[in-house]
């Protein structure tokens, strides 16, 4: 027996945000972690290993239902949630958790208050022009051409092909063309939000790894923040961006996710953060 807990990401309210199943995984194989993942059917789901090198906390391994990932958002909070909120770790004041990923080592600083707010410092950003066209993406989410403002690759640990949207009156008539997304993995946003404590509104479709959409996704919004940083789209205090995205209100899942960035071109930093809840704790019964 081991235990699997679900997790729900970015947000306080249980049943909200972006639920990750968070699973002891010492000892299990690729393809029993790659199958444990398809039965949950969540969007990701995280096993904890012991570390590779002893002065990190843990080593985290990401499944989609179809495919294993070098990183990606909600487990990587979900993870430190499990390990700060079941005393699984021992941090001195002002220490931040270490996990290794496939994408390096990411740390995470745990907020003072009650809950804690989770802070990942995600990868340097790399970017790459997009070759799908304006005309592509915005027949793939039922929009105009003139509605798709930008378009282009970008990576904090996972790349991700990124489109700005005109205005958050065109987010909301995104009607997404599944069967013209297959295959595909694409974070839309626009300047704008339904909330009043939010700046950025974000929708995510990744039929690519098996997720048609997710409610509220990590890794894109790192990428999103570093784009948002790079085109000047939200103004600097103090050469610092800070925002709160909303993610996940289509899906009737909302969360929030505090983005802020620092520096430029190759010192710039991205750092994503957000609340968790757990919401389901258990044992994975397997034979063997």
């Amino acid at each position: 027996m081991r235990t699997i807990r679900h997790v729900d990401a970015f947000t306080t309210v249980p049943l909200e945000g972006n639920p990750a199943a968070v699973v002891d995984g010492e000892d299990l194989s690729t393809d029993v972690m790659q199958r444990i993942a398809l039965n949950q059917h969540l969007s990701e789901t995280v096993f904890l290993l012991p570390p590779e090198d002893p002065s990190n906390h843990a080593r985290l391994r990401i499944f989609t239902p179809d495919t294993e990932l070098p990183f990606a958002g909600h487990p990587t909070l979900a993870s430190a949630h499990v390990l700060v909120s079941e005393g699984r770790v021992s941090l001195a004041v002002g220490e931040a958790l270490r996990l290794e990923t496939g994408a390096g080592v990411i740390p995470v600083e745990i907020g003072a208050g009650e809950p804690p707010r989770y802070t990942m410092t995600q990868a340097r950003p790399a970017f790459r022009d997009a070759t799908e066209t304006r005309e592509e993406i915005a027949a793939w989410i039922g929009l105009r051409p003139e509605d798709v403002v930008h378009a282009e690759h970008v990576s904090t640990g996972l790349f991700w092909l990124l489109a700005q949207i005109s205005s958050l009156d065109a987010m909301m008539r995104v009607q997404p063309d599944f069967g013209a997304l297959a295959g595909k993995e694409i974070s839309i946003f626009c300047i704008g939000a339904e909330q009043p404590d939010a700046q950025v509104h974000v929708r995510t479709f990744a039929p690519g790894a098996g997720v048609t959409e997710d409610p509220v996704t990590g890794s894109s919004n790192g990428c999103i923040g570093a784009l948002i940083a790079r085109l000047g789209l939200l103004p600097q205090r103090e050469g610092v961006i800070e925002y709160v995205a909303e993610q996940g209100i289509e899906m009737k899942m909302p969360g929030r996710v505090f983005v802020r960035l620092t520096g430029t071109g190759d010192e710039m930093q991205v750092q994503v953060g957000g609340y968790a809840v757990t919401v389901l704790r258990g044992e994975l019964l397997l034979p063997g």
